[in-house]
């Protein structure tokens, strides 16, 4: 399912929002996310957080967006489970976690899996029902949580966490991502609509140019078009004053640029 690959895609990215959406202090060791071919079966195990300590425990991911009418889904998870830990015998211990973005997508643990819940080594979560402290605790968990909403519910919290990303984190490429990974998701979750009709209504299209990262990208687009068109006017006999001009740059900048693209092709 796309909307799987969407989770696993955020958890390559930041491994430790795992343990931000179980309500948990993010562990010291280092985790890496991947998947994991089963020999000789069909099966793929997609989700695994595997720490670089052999002191912490293995972690299992499977993210579930719809009804599974068939009820495969926890037994496959633990088949997956199973021939991995046969198949690789690490030292580690190991815990499991199902995501649903829904409650009524879970189909009901089978009796034969229940002692793995009572014991703790299974945790489900509900993204429709994360509690307030967890669902606000990183702004990686509330992109996650977007799955679980309707259409006004979600776009009011996408702009919310746009808010949040502007305010808290000052990197624009970091707030770029942000933005790029909400419109993804919802190109996902409402597929009738176009990445301009969701730019437009989150509001980003007017109010994006009113913030600091928009501009700075928008800087970077206008001297990577200078780069390109000043050494271009110069050979075509357009003198610097005019294209400081046309650019708004002083002459000086006019011939800097030249010689840095001179440089370039050296």
């Amino acid at each position: 399912m796309e909307t799987d690959s969407l989770f696993y895609r955020l958890f390559s990215e930041k491994p430790k929002v795992l343990f931000e959406l179980l309500g948990e202090k993010a562990p010291k060791a280092t985790y890496t996310f991947g998947s994991y071919e089963i020999k000789q079966t069909s099966l793929r195990a997609d989700g695994i957080l595997l720490p670089q300590s052999i002191k912490s425990p293995i972690a299992f991911v499977e993210a579930q967006g719809y009804l599974d009418r068939k009820n495969e889904v926890y037994p496959s998870f633990f088949a997956k489970i199973f021939m991995y830990l046969r198949d690789q015998t690490p030292v580690n211990d190991w815990r499991a976690v199902m995501l649903f973005t829904q409650r009524k997508f879970d189909p009901g643990l089978p009796i034969h899996y229940q002692d793995f819940l009572v014991t703790g080594r299974l945790q489900v979560v509900y993204l429709d029902e994360l509690p307030a402290a967890i669902a606000d605790q990183s702004l990686e968990v509330s992109l996650i949580q977007l799955f679980s909403m309707k259409k006004p519910l979600a776009f009011e919290r996408a702009k919310a966490i746009l808010e949040q990303a502007q305010t808290e984190n000052s990197d624009a490429i970091e707030q770029k991502r942000i933005l790029e990974w909400i419109v993804t998701v919802f190109v996902h979750k409402f597929p009738k609509l176009s990445r301009e009709e969701i730019k437009t209504m989150l509001g980003t299209k007017a109010e994006l140019k009113k913030t600091r990262f928009y501009q700075e990208i928008q800087e970077e687009e206008r001297e990577a078009t200078m780069m390109i068109a000043i050494p271009m006017l110069l050979e075509a006999g357009v003198v610097a004053e005019e294209i400081g001009r046309k650019f708004s740059i002083s002459v000086e900048q006019v011939k800097a640029i030249a010689k840095q693209n001179k440089a370039k092709k050296k």
